[in-house]
């Protein structure tokens, strides 16, 4: 679901809720919902009708591990949701109106572990950019390390300048840390990208989505620094 600067279809997509994301309600403006998010403290607007109240039962949180799951609603299916979307363990979201649910086996327990390089990069390989998206339907640089990085339990800020402010700068990176460039001012960073090790890294463009490139080829950015993965404990 597109997160919007605006209350109005029409107004920039500023980033995206993915299914099962806890929102905090600030405003209500016209049919819209100013929202605050739980995990990573991003504010936008959605329209009205489009949440729900829900809780669960049991402890602990998972994310679907696939590019896509079936989501159900009661017992039937009624469209997919995305990697990193959020469900509790037992895969059920209960609301008023009744539960939606994945599958078990769709999930990963949302808990520290490894960097796997293969399956993520097999996940986004090819999904193609788009400003302030976080889905293989689309992807912004930032999106994308988000969602690998809560792939591994970890928790990040949503955009690259603040990703960098929560990280520590690294003169040895390892995969799995992240890689920064400035805008053509040297000042601001404005974009990120996942270091892959061997001098290569993953990262989404407007002119290529997501791939594979070497660092030393990246010509359309200004390398500023690579930083790795202290804490999570972070305040927008």
């Amino acid at each position: 679901m597109p997160l919007r600067s605006e209350p109005s279809h029409r107004s920039e997509q500023v980033s995206e809720l993915l299914w099962g994301e806890p929102q905090q309600v600030l405003d209500y403006e016209k049919g819209w919902l100013l929202v605050r998010g739980w995990i990573d403290g991003y504010v936008g607007w959605v329209p009205a009708g489009t949440l729900h109240q829900a809780y669960y039962d049991g402890s602990g949180w998972a994310i679907v591990k696939r590019r896509w799951a079936i989501l159900h609603y009661h017992t039937h299916p009624i469209g997919e949701v995305p990697f990193g979307a959020l469900f509790p363990r037992s895969g059920i979201w209960r609301t008023a109106i009744g539960d939606f649910w994945v599958e078990p086996l769709a999930l990963l327990p949302l808990e520290p572990h490894a960097w796997e390089e293969g399956y993520v990069e097999a996940i986004f390989q090819g999904v193609p950019y788009q400003w302030g998206g976080k889905s293989p339907a689309g992807i912004d640089c930032s999106g994308l390390t988000q969602i690998i990085y809560r792939s591994m339990g970890r928790r990040l800020p949503r955009d690259a300048y603040q990703q960098a402010e929560v990280m520590l700068p690294t003169a040895d990176p390892v995969p799995g840390d992240l890689a920064f460039f400035t805008d053509p001012t040297g000042e601001n960073i404005s974009h990120v990208a996942l270091y892959l090790g061997a001098g290569y890294l993953l990262h989404a463009t407007p002119q290529q989505g997501v791939h594979r490139a070497p660092l030393e080829g990246l010509f359309t950015h200004t390398f500023h620094s690579f930083r790795t993965f202290i804490t999570e404990d972070f305040v927008i």
